[in-house]
């Protein structure tokens, strides 16, 4: 998505009497602004926008950050009706104290956990905040019901995801890695979660209808660790000219927040919800056992040959964890290897050099 597109869609939802929100993380519960009303867009990465990070952030932040940062900061965002920043990380949630529009922003505080029994009910605390806000600041009224059929749909969005990956389980897979973000970065652009969840369905049938253009021997990647975001290209290229092909992706944009459900039938359904996003396999959480039951599950599943951990420089949380996770996987006999890289392709002929070695061991 560019800039362009993007306001495009606000004011598509403008003029349909919809508020819209922007977020820029897995954590945020979407479902929460989906029966209070509002259009709800996830910005994972957005093509045009200027790095204005060096006016007031420190060089040695991940890209992240600094996207966000100058997302934040661009006209881009000047129509939109609600800005919510989350505390994922300590570079995430002290720029947003920097953001100008400070009137549009709602923080929301991240629990950095799962295996304690307080963390599910700090999360049902920061839902009724959340809840609170929209009451006052926006006279939204988010019932019950409503909060339950937005489950339902957040639901049915995150299965048709994972129904697009389930492409790739195929011998050879359908379709190339790259091929597959496409078709999930056009869905995902959608301002809410029924037409998210119809143009999921649609990309699988065009790409389970397509001519199967993946060699029968072509080494099946998993990819995991950072979002992708603005490096997506380059990675996958490199796998892709290697005789590689990605198979899966458990970064968070698709399977680790897909792979999360909620128990929409449950009585007490705001619990039901903060279950639901304590089962995030974030590198934030310490410690992240969930992460490494999902990759074993997904190589599993996707019959993978090795796999990829992608790290953004300056990315503490993913970075340290890469010992941790190289040890599994050396138990789990699943070849793994980290590469690391930042915004912009000055590293594009090391990534592929280093990326071929891998593959060509395999």
């Amino acid at each position: 998505m560019d800039k362009q597109q993007l306001k495009q869609i606000i004011d598509r939802c403008h003029q349909r009497g919809q508020r819209v929100a922007v977020h820029f993380c897995s954590h945020v519960p979407e479902e929460v602004l989906t029966a209070a009303g509002f259009a709800v867009i996830r910005l994972t990465h957005l093509e045009d926008v200027a790095d204005i990070s060096p006016r007031a952030l420190p060089g040695n932040l991940c890209p992240v950050v600094k996207e966000c940062y100058s997302i934040c900061e661009d006209p881009v965002l000047k129509d939109v009706d609600l800005i919510l920043t989350e505390s994922s990380c300590d570079g995430k949630k002290k720029m947003y104290e920097l953001i100008t529009p400070q009137e549009k922003l709602w923080y929301y505080q991240v629990a950095q956990g799962s295996d304690r029994a307080y963390v599910a009910p700090l999360i049902r605390s920061e839902l009724g905040y959340l809840i609170r806000m929209l009451q006052d600041r926006f006279g939204a009224q988010v019932t019950e019901e409503g909060l339950r059929e937005a489950a339902r749909q957040a639901n049915a969005e995150r299965e048709s995801v994972m129904e697009l990956m389930a492409l790739q389980k195929a011998e050879p897979p359908a379709v190339w890695g790259a091929q597959l973000y496409e078709a999930w970065r056009t869905a995902q652009a959608n301002p809410t979660c029924e037409e998210r969840t119809a143009a999921y369905r649609q990309q699988r049938e065009r790409l389970a209808s397509a001519e199967h253009t993946v060699p029968a021997d072509a080494k099946r990647i998993l990819l995991t660790g950072c979002p992708l975001g603005g490096v997506y290209r380059k990675v996958l290229q490199a796998v892709e000219e290697n005789d590689g092909v990605v198979v899966c992706f458990e970064n968070c944009e698709l399977a680790k927040s897909s792979v999360r459900h909620t128990d929409t039938e449950a009585e007490d359904l705001v619990g039901a919800l903060a279950e639901c996003y304590r089962n995030t396999a974030c590198a934030i959480m310490a410690p992240n056992d969930l992460r490494f039951a999902l990759l074993l599950r997904l190589a599993e599943e996707y019959r993978v040959d090795g796999i990829l951990d992608l790290t953004l420089q300056t990315c503490h949380a993913y970075t340290v964890e890469r010992d941790k996770l190289s040890r599994f996987c050396r138990q789990h006999d699943l070849p793994y290897m980290a590469v690391e890289t930042s915004a912009g392709d000055s590293d594009v002929g090391q990534l592929k050099t280093r990326i071929a070695a891998f593959l060509e061991m395999l």
